[in-house]
């Protein structure tokens, strides 16, 4: 049977993690049961992936990818609660600069930065600031929880960075960390009188798409890319997602993005290419 092309899965990629935020909002639920929904879902199917590929993570990459897990969790359930307080532009524009944060981390250890890493902090962080106003649609509790997202999904990417160039494969990992993100909101629920896994009826469907099509059309065809395209490249598809997500929330919600949210987001995507690509990728094992 012939692959898939890669050029094809970059394009169904786009169209997944398009849809998260606009699904998000149709289950008319809170952040946390958005969240516990979509690790459910997305363990359970990366987990059936990582069986019939014979990549089940070892007990032991499970118990190391627990802080990975926590911040994960901690990120979609902060990420998907802004999106109750905020628009969809304004949401997706600034949970896309964590590699803004990154690059900052990376100035520190390096000891340095380049030009480009600067002009990507200074732009990614002036179109968060345009983002976080009342203008763009956002709230200041909407800003500061999406915000707070983007720092929680900049140290989950470099935990996984550390155990993916200790030798863990992607699907290994991805199967450790979904999993570990999903125990931790599910033991963490009943101390906070929470209960996720009894949602209002008409939300169910649009919660389980939520784990399916981000998760299966997302992040599965963007780790299937990586093996044909750079880092940076297949990264820069997720930066892409305040545009997708914003046009599909438009004709499914009839949410039309601000007209300040536009320059807040061109700001903000920009900042955080330059800053993706502003210091070369390290070497890791695929698969």
């Amino acid at each position: 049977m012939r692959s898939l092309p890669p050029s094809l899965a970059i394009v169904i990629a786009f169209v997944g993690i398009s849809f998260a935020a606009p699904l998000a909002k149709l289950a008319g639920v809170d952040g946390f049961t958005a969240a516990w929904w979509r690790l459910l879902i997305g363990s359970l199917v990366t987990i059936l992936f990582a069986i019939l590929a014979r990549q089940l993570p070892s007990l032991w990459l499970v118990l190391r990818s627990v802080p990975s897990g926590v911040f994960l969790a901690l990120h979609l359930a902060f990420w998907l609660e802004s999106l109750r307080h905020m628009s969809i532009a304004s949401s997706t524009g600034i949970v896309v600069s964590y590699p803004v944060i990154i690059g900052i981390y990376e100035s520190v250890v390096a000891k340095n930065i380049s030009l480009r890493g600067l002009l990507g902090v200074i732009l990614g962080f002036l179109g968060v600031a345009i983002l976080s106003t009342p203008w763009a649609g956002a709230t200041l509790l909407g800003a500061l929880l999406s915000f707070l997202a983007a720092v929680f999904a900049s140290i989950y990417f470099l935990i996984g960075r550390w155990l993916r160039l200790r030798g863990a494969s992607t699907l290994e990992y991805t199967s450790a960390a979904y999993l570990a993100a999903f125990l931790v909101l599910s033991m963490t629920a009943p101390l906070l009188g929470l209960e996720p896994w009894s949602p209002p009826s008409p939300s169910v469907p649009y919660l389980v798409l939520l784990g399916l099509v981000p998760m299966l059309m997302g992040h599965s065809m963007m780790n299937y890319a990586l093996g044909y395209y750079p880092a940076a490249v297949v990264t820069g598809v997720a930066l892409l997602e305040p545009y997708g997500a914003s046009l599909l929330g438009w004709l499914l919600l009839r949410e039309r993005p601000p007209l300040a949210s536009i320059p807040g987001m061109l700001l903000s995507v920009s900042g955080a290419w330059l800053a993706l690509t502003a210091y070369p990728p390290r070497h890791r094992r695929d698969g």
